[in-house]
């Protein structure tokens, strides 16, 4: 029979996500870190068409990212099934965790004859360090998907020739010798598609990597063991010719620089230098990258945030020395950590460390004093942290099937944030707690409002960190999702499941996510509260304002340590567990007062006849409670009892009299509130924080039948909405 003559070459480059743990794939409606692999791959095939390599074949290429973009699978094997035209499907960049997820799409096809390509981190790393007879790599071959293993500059254009003779072979491997890996120097540079940056937060976010490979023998790493250990660059020229193309004709203005290791790099000078040109030209380009703790030529930092670097990553891993000499991480000295990093600060970039928990020295006492020292004494402004796990490609992975060693079977959870070995200082309970709790401590709101603080004078560094808290403090606490592999706004399609989990009913499905989602948007309206309460301390401030609130400061803290609020704030704090509820009840008032801003004389009197009464209640409940509560009732007391307040007032008021006639309408310092433990004048909306409790607890009594979701909505919106600046500003940094 004939062969019917090919009129059109169709290339699909799909970036697969992975399952969550009740087997739904994990897509957001917004994602947030485009793929490079992906990018890498549209660049060469778009070179295949440039240079016409098939003739007048017309190619058509389509990429679709499933963090953030639903395959359309009965689509693409309607695109198989066109007369007169050749599809492959191609799995790019295809981690282990997201292996399963490549392998369940693949077989589908498979299904209808459409050829599959499965490559990445997973296939390369296997192959590289374990060989082909590795059973996921056989299990590839018997259902005829075609596995590539190392890069693929220089013989993309094989592969497909091999693929249009029919002639495509069960395994491609580049990677045996990574002394004489392909040099990248001309090869063709990432292509961003427009189509699918579309389902990004951020249009403008481009990726690409400079370089490949690192020098360093880290044990947990992949990258050396499949890019290698010696570094390969692109040419500065071609770096500098991307940005300005997609700049002008894409409108992408901030990238990330993939590479492992760009302080690696031999031309990491000039690859600085003709990005510089770039923005002496006007193309306000702008990067963040990753690079080592090691020393550096004392202009790396200075020409790096010249070029435009806003971010750099670290990876830190641990601040333990015995971790760090454990995984062969020689080259991190914990004693120099502060030092680098104020050296980063010093040039007005932001940095970022990567941290590791489950680290053989880790134990369930160890790592919350380590992550305290982190944020004191080391001072990262953004940590992303990852649970050790072995992965296929890393010298920790061999090792451990050579001894045997148990990891979960289960490719889905080798993702860095689920326990997959036994660790020996912590059961997989107390080693998940740790985890779950760094994030937890790192993006508390108190360590969130010191590092903010620090930037208050570099307004882009600022919003940049504050969109950097809302997207990973709603990925790791609100979604339960790593940050970098998560969006905004978790979807579940009800049919895109595991193989092996039930596909509920559409109403069981519609109403697992009616409660998902209401409990979703209770969660998201105290954290927009909580962020605003961030924004409020530590936003800039002129003169004018910051010398209004030293004179409040100044007189309100003399009153407030004559009566002692501090100390019996911190009393009452103490005695609320024990505290009977209608005690509590009568002395809510004290929290209220306690952190008043006080403006005048009328204020003053106002606050000292309440206080008056507040001690007067204090009295009373002693006569009548409990031991436990009586014993704290007495303390709150005594604290009071020698207090004498008749030869000060008078002073008070005088000193209000002045005040008040130094400050502007108190509509223009309504949301300032006083810190009673700390003696000073603080931005926050506390008074909003018994009516946010209420409407919480109340929420959570009714039956989610009752809620009408759109009126629930517009109580938050009325109730907990951001201040107009507040809003204007993140908005304003959001088109950015």
């Amino acid at each position: 029979m004939q062969q019917q003559p090919i009129e059109k070459f169709r290339i699909v480059l799909i970036k697969p996500s992975k399952y969550d743990d009740d087997g739904y794939v994990i897509r957001f409606w917004k994602g947030v870190l485009p793929s490079n692999t992906l990018n890498v791959l549209h660049g060469l095939t778009e070179d295949v068409k440039q240079r016409r390599v098939f003739g007048d074949l017309p190619i058509e290429v389509t990429t679709f990212d499933e963090t953030a973009e639903k395959i359309p699978l009965k689509q693409i094997i309607h695109w198989g099934r066109e007369p007169n035209t050749r599809l492959l499907v191609c799995m790019v960049g295809v981690q282990t965790n997201q292996f399963p997820r490549a392998v369940d799409m693949a077989r589908i096809l498979r299904a209808e004859g459409i050829t599959v390509i499965i490559g990445g981190f997973h296939t390369s790393g296997t192959v590289n360090m374990l060989g082909e007879q590795e059973p996921d790599i056989q299990e590839l071959f018997r259902d005829g998907i075609c596995a590539v293993s190392g890069e693929v500059e220089g013989k993309w254009d094989m592969i497909l020739t091999d693929f249009l003779h029919g002639e495509l072979q069960p395994l491609y491997s580049f990677a045996q010798d990574l002394q004489s890996l392909v040099d990248i120097e001309d090869s063709p540079l990432p292509k961003t598609s427009a189509k699918t940056m579309e389902h990004f937060a951020y249009p403008s976010f481009g990726t690409a990597d400079t370089s490949r490979g690192c020098p360093f023998a880290c044990s947990f790493c992949t990258i050396i063991n499949v890019q290698g250990r010696k570094m390969r660059e692109r040419s500065p020229e071609s770096i500098a010719a991307m940005i300005r193309k997609n700049y002008l004709e894409h409108g992408v203005s901030f990238y990330f620089f993939t590479d492992d290791n760009f302080a690696r790099k031999k031309l990491w000078r000039e690859t600085f230098e003709e990005i510089i040109k770039l923005r002496e030209e006007g193309i306000d380009a702008t990067f963040m990258m990753q690079v080592d703790l090691a020393k550096k030529p004392k202009e790396f930092v200075k020409l790096a945030a010249k070029a435009g670097c806003t971010q750099v990553f670290i990876g830190m891993e641990s601040v333990n020395p015995q971790n760090l000499q454990a995984e062969g991480k020689k080259q991190n000295k914990v004693e120099e950590y502060r030092e680098i990093i104020q050296e980063w600060h010093a040039s007005g970039v932001v940095v970022h460390t990567g941290y590791i928990i489950g680290l053989p020295w880790d134990s369930k006492q160890q790592v919350p004093e380590d992550i305290r020292f982190l944020m004191d004494e080391v001072g990262p402004d953004q940590a992303s942290f990852f649970m050790l796990t072995p992965l296929p490609g890393s010298h920790d992975h061999r090792e451990m099937k050579k001894r045997g060693d148990w990891m979960d079977p289960d490719f889905n959870k080798r993702d860095s944030f689920h326990a997959t070995i036994k660790h020996p200082l912590m059961t997989d309970q107390e080693w998940t707690e740790c985890y779950e709790n760094a994030w937890k401590t790192f993006y508390s709101k108190e360590y969130m409002i010191k590092v903010l603080s620090r930037w208050t004078d570099h307004p882009k560094s600022y919003w940049n960190l504050m969109s950097i808290f809302f997207w990973y403090k709603n990925a790791a606490l609100i979604e339960k999702q790593h940050p970098m592999v998560a969006g905004f706004f978790r979807l579940k399609d009800r049919k895109a499941r595991r193989p092996g989990y039930a596909v509920d009913s559409l109403p069981v499905h519609a109403w697992k996510r009616a409660k998902e989602i209401t409990n979703l948007f209770i969660t998201w309206a105290k954290f927009l509260k909580e962020m605003e309460e961030v924004w409020l301390q530590t936003r800039k401030r002129s003169e004018t304002e910051e010398r209004w609130l030293e004179q409040i400061q100044k007189v309100q803290a003399d009153v407030w340590q004559a009566l002692r609020i501090g100390e019996l704030q911190k009393l009452y704090n103490n005695a609320k567990e024990t505290l009977p509820e209608r005690a509590r009840s009568l002395l809510e008032p004290l929290e209220e007062l306690s952190s008043r801003v006080l403006y005048d004389r009328a204020d003053l009197n106002r606050f000292l006849k309440q206080w008056e009464n507040l001690r007067h209640k204090i009295q009373e409940l002693r006569l009548g409670e409990t031991d436990a509560a009586r014993h704290w009732l007495d303390e709150m007391h005594n604290l009071q009892a020698n207090i004498r307040l008749s030869d000060r007032i008078h002073e008070w008021q005088e000193a209000y009299a002045r005040l008040r006639n130094s400050l502007p309408a108190k509509g223009r310092l309504s949301l300032i509130r006083f810190d009673a433990n700390n003696n000073r004048v603080v931005y926050s909306r506390q008074e909003l924080q018994r009516t946010w409790t209420q409407t919480i607890t109340h929420t959570r009594q009714m039956r989610l039948w009752q809620i009408r979701p759109w009126r629930l909505t517009r109580a938050m919106i009325e109730d907990f909405s951001l201040t107009t600046s507040f809003a204007a500003n993140f908005r304003a940094f959001a088109r950015h």
